[in-house]
């Protein structure tokens, strides 16, 4: 019997990311899977789509970050015991930080060779204030800046939409959180709690983090303002940032921020919830497909 995959995608994608879509929707039936497509027409339909897809094997999340996200949002609101689809992301978003994470293909065709690979990891997501997410969730200017985003100044011109969203942040006052990992408690200006080593793409946030380890990562930066946001920028670039003498990383399970109430927190790209914030890791893992040998 063939294995069934569902693709979930956004039909609003540009020319070019529509024609990968459609190669890879075809040369996935020609290696004799069974393969259903679901377009979404907007926020919240990868969820629904992931929670009550029946009798699928892999769920293709061919978007962003944020696909990813709702798909596994969707997948976590399965009850207990019910079969989980693994994941396989077909990245065509702006940063795709995951897709820099697993060092996932972008051809549809080595996609494909990725998918008959079978290879797969098991990976814990985390919760903030009960949202899913599996990459990061941060306050502070990263957040701030997500909050600030024009979506339609992100279809012009993509990825230096951010820069001009952190310069509206910067115009805010300066913030100060107050920070607890599994029960020590520190103050911040900035902080990302985050699963993956990698931040905005390529850049490494932390070696320490990764999607196998069993913890999270907590970044505290200690400064703000323009001269602050250029340093961490740099080191940033640099994958230095961990070792700015004012940035420290803290491993914990357990997280809690507090802040000025209602300030916005994102996880994986979006603005999902605000502060107060408690983290925690979940208790279910997901699979998910990445490039190498059979397992």
């Amino acid at each position: 019997m063939s294995s069934k995959f569902l693709i979930i995608h956004n039909p609003a994608a540009g020319r070019w990311q529509r024609k990968r879509l459609t190669k890879l929707h075809t040369l996935l039936e020609r290696s004799g899977y069974s393969v259903i497509s679901r377009p979404t027409t907007r926020r919240g339909d990868a969820r629904d789509a992931a929670l009550t897809a029946a009798g699928i094997d892999v769920i293709v999340a061919a978007g962003g970050d944020g696909t990813v996200n709702e798909v596994l949002t969707g997948l976590l609101k399965r009850g207990a015991g019910s079969d989980i689809p693994a994941i396989a992301f077909f990245p065509m978003g702006t940063a795709n930080v995951l897709a820099w994470e697993l060092n996932l293909p972008r051809k549809p065709d080595a996609f494909v060779r990725m998918i008959q690979a079978n290879r797969r990891i098991e990976t814990t997501p985390a919760r903030a204030n009960g949202h899913p997410f599996l990459l990061m969730a941060s306050a502070g200017l990263d957040a701030r800046a997500v909050a600030a985003l024009n979506p339609g100044i992100k279809r012009v011109i993509g990825g230096a939409a951010y820069l001009l969203a952190a310069i509206s942040a910067m115009r805010q006052a300066e913030p100060r959180y107050t920070v607890t990992v599994d029960g020590k408690t520190t103050e911040a200006r900035s902080v990302i709690v985050t699963r993956a080593r990698r931040y905005g793409g390529p850049f490494v946030l932390t070696r320490d983090a990764g999607l196998k380890t069993a913890a999270l990562h907590v970044v505290l930066m200690q400064s703000y303002g323009w001269t602050a946001a250029l340093r961490y920028g740099w080191g940033l670039l640099r994958g230095r940032l961990a070792r700015l003498g004012d940035v420290t990383v803290v491993p914990g399970r357990a997280v809690a921020v507090h802040g000025p109430v209602g300030e916005p927190v994102q996880l994986d790209g979006d603005v999902a919830t605000a502060l107060p914030v408690e983290i925690a890791l979940e208790t279910r893992t997901i699979s998910f497909v990445v490039p190498g040998r059979p397992a």
